[in-house]
């Protein structure tokens, strides 16, 4: 039947259901709602034209009820020292005005379900779209592309031909609904649909989710269909032929919509709803197809899968709770080996833990420690202990949380290779990998909403212990899933902040001031870098024309003085001989990200110091590597030292001003140089800079930075930096 028909219907349908649009709302506050809706990434057109036709759609009272429940929340997190920059997460403009609006609350429950289960791009796809749309984000592409060709095609035969949305307007009001409403839990509703439809299927081979896809020509179809069944029940019904997206048309019409549904799958016929069954699916007949029929069986329109239809791809996403559970049954539903399995995971973990040198609650990973193993080497900064790891494993594999209580730790514990050995794969390696990595996570246990993309244990070879920096990365592609970004092998180098599906990662630099505190941590948010209202998926170093700031040098030591204030048994004064001047801020907006640049800035406050104001551009991601390069003195027992206090210096050990290389002669070859900037946080990353990059390159055996943390006194931090020498210079940031 030509397409004409479903346009036609959807006029009559129109005046049936008739649909207020807002941009009768004129003045002030529709100016500032249109200005709010264009920032948060979406479009005002692109929504009008989703919400003439998913708004005619009534959403049952006790779905929508939840629903409101579980998104009607907006938190700001205020975590950068940047007052404008800041994580806006929950509810924007979009899902704000829909909450009294009903036609734009029934466009957001069936669009959220619907970025929920479609939208990942493959590699082919993602290939055409560098081709075809530069620089686009890809997360929605497949969704994107359906929909828009889905709106196309229900205005052929029209006698006024009447556009459909723009593809990128259509792309970025998608994707704002899907990051405003990732509170809504819709995994769960899924589940316990698919539990009735497929109770005895073990999903070994992945499809699980490919079988949530609803095929474009059935999407097409029940843009108009649903509506028609819903408001002239007694005179329309609806048969769909398909073998995927029955979870996700059960859930859309039943859950939702208040729609009986019922489903002939494989011998067995289900109805979910307790009215007359509207709709019927057919899950043996091969299709797709998808016909709307009057109460005679005569069809208003019948449409067909041709060659033409792009395939709508699945997103692969599972909540952080029994995360670690899902990847294993996807691969072997054996439940013995499951348990086997999830036993050798956790004391593959703690035996790593133990090999690193980490006691089960404090302590200091040893700096140079190496381990020979499969894992490689590490300086870790941040591993997680031994309870940290049995705390995430139980939220990773939460139904077999008396599996992991049972575990004897006082045992000797084989390590992954072993375990790896006897499982003969890498599904072990992989998911200790995503233990230890999760592991690093601050707060972990209070981002039980996260998803992460579940993603094969092929993708972690080669496979290694994870620090920080490795973790961040891993990280990064579980939030954004098997998707090449949208940014360049550069520009990723420098990014502190990946968002996806409304959640943020974070590099704990953007909440420290003090090197001292950025040790390595990381942080899920749920939230979006946003600025004034608009929002971007990155936050990236900002760079000067024709430079990065990762690669740019320091001042020329000439404009800096190295001088020697104390040596082996003299006193020593804890002080800071460098002023912190106000730190500069500089932010630039890309298509994709927020790039920041900040100047920190310090002076001499001595008389025989002829340093003048040392400037240090930098952003997050150059702050953080530099804490990740350098080793954090770890907490004592005694009381934290305040300015002023004074020790004697043992031997080897010199305290100096500036931020200058000392001259090799007359100085020993193996000496601890202990720079002189307490309590002043631009000139301690001024100096650890300096330290990291200018003395590097000039002497070859320097060693090691260490840094003095607030709960380490200032004898033990020398004490500590004195005993790993190793034969060789080291500096110390007091």
């Amino acid at each position: 039947m030509p397409m004409g028909s479903q346009f036609s219907l959807s006029l009559e349908l129109t005046k049936l259901v008739p649909f207020g649009s807002l941009v009768n709302a004129a003045g002030h506050g529709f100016v500032r709602l249109l200005r709010e809706i264009q920032a948060s990434g979406s479009d005002f057109i692109a929504e009008e034209d989703l919400a003439q036709v998913f708004g005619r759609n009534r959403v049952e009272p006790l779905f929508a009820s939840t629903f409101k429940t579980a998104v009607n929340h907006s938190v700001i997190h205020e975590v950068s020292s940047i007052a404008e920059l800041v994580f806006e997460g929950g509810a924007g403009p979009t899902v704000r005005r829909s909450l009294n609006e009903p036609a734009y609350f029934a466009m957001v429950v069936q669009l959220s379900l619907l970025t929920f289960t479609h939208g990942k791009v493959c590699e082919l796809a993602a290939s055409l779209a560098d081709m075809l749309i530069p620089r686009f984000p890809l997360e929605l592409l497949s969704l994107t592309k359906s929909l828009s060709k889905a709106f196309e095609r229900r205005s052929q035969g029209a006698t006024e031909y009447v556009a459909p949305p723009r593809y990128d307007a259509l792309k970025g009001a998608l994707r704002a609904i899907r990051e405003q409403t990732c509170g809504f839990m819709w995994e769960l509703v899924l589940s316990a649909v698919e539990k009735r439809l497929y109770p005895s299927i073990a999903w070994t081979d992945g499809s699980l989710y490919t079988l949530r896809t609803i095929p474009t020509v059935i999407l097409q179809g029940l843009l108009d269909s649903l509506t028609a069944v819903q408001h002239l029940p007694e005179n329309t019904y609806l048969r769909i032929s398909t073998q995927t997206g029955i979870p996700t048309i059960v859930v859309w019409a039943h859950q939702i919509l208040g729609l009986s549904v019922k489903v002939d799958f494989e011998g067995q016929s289900l109805i979910f709803g307790n009215g007359p069954v509207s709709i019927y699916i057919d899950g043996d007949t091969r299709g797709p197809e998808i016909a709307l029929l009057n109460e005679t069986d005569d069809p208003f329109f019948q449409l067909v899968e041709t060659d033409a239809d792009d395939r709508l791809l699945p997103v692969r996403q599972h909540p952080l709770r029994d995360y670690g559970t899902q990847v294993i049954r996807l691969q072997d539903d054996d439940h013995d080996r499951e348990r086997q399995l999830v036993h050798d995971v956790v004391t593959s973990c703690v035996s790593v833990a133990r090999d690193r040198g980490k006691h089960p609650d404090h302590g200091a990973p040893e700096p140079e420690q190496q381990n020979h193993n499969i894992y490689g080497l590490g300086r870790l900064n941040s591993f997680p202990s031994i309870s940290r790891i049995l705390t995430v494993s139980k939220i990773v594999f939460a139904s077999n949380e008396d599996v992991i209580d049972a575990i004897d730790l006082n045992m000797e514990l084989p390590c992954a290779a072993c375990a790896a050995e006897s499982h003969g794969s890498t599904q072990l390696l992989c998911l200790t990998h995503i233990v230890l990595v999760l592991g690093m996570v601050h707060g972990l246990d209070e981002q039980l909403l996260l998803h992460l993309d579940v993603i094969e244990p092929e993708q972690y070879q080669p496979f290694r212990i994870p620090d920080a920096r490795v973790a961040y990365s891993s990280l990064a592609t579980l939030l954004e899933g098997q998707l090449p970004r949208r940014l360049t092998e550069l520009e990723i180098g420098r990014t502190s902040v990946v968002s996806a599906s409304g959640w943020s990662l974070c590099l704990g630099s953007l909440a420290c001031k003090d090197p001292s505190d950025a040790k390595g941590w990381l942080a899920f948010i749920c939230g979006v870098p946003a600025r004034a209202g608009e929002r971007r998926r990155y936050v990236i170093d900002g760079v000067r024309p024709g430079r990065t700031m990762l690669a740019l040098p320091l001042r020329d030591p000439k404009h800096s003085t190295f001088i020697l204030t104390s040596g082996p048994g003299e006193k020593c004064i804890l002080e800071s001989w460098a002023l912190s001047q106000k730190t500069r801020y500089f932010i630039g907006i890309t298509d994709d990200a927020f790039e920041v640049r900040h100047v920190l800035s310090c002076k001499s406050s001595k008389t025989d110091n002829d340093t003048p104001q040392v400037d240090l551009s930098t952003g997050f991601r150059s702050m953080q590597e530099a804490s990740w390069e350098v080793i954090h003195t770890p907490g004592c027992n005694h009381a934290s030292s305040s300015l002023g206090q004074s020790i004697i210096l043992p031997e080897g050990v010199w305290a100096f001003h500036g931020f200058a290389a000392p001259a090799t002669e007359g100085l020993p070859a193996e000496a601890v140089f202990a720079g002189l900037v307490a309590g002043e946080s631009s000139a301690r990353w001024v100096l650890v800079d300096s330290m990291l990059n200018q003395w590097h390159r000039k002497l070859g055996s320097f060693s090691a930075v260490y840094v003095r943390g607030r709960d380490c006194c200032f004898e033990c931090s020398i004490q500590f930096a004195k005993i790993r020498q190793q034969g060789s210079w080291v500096g110390l940031v007091l």
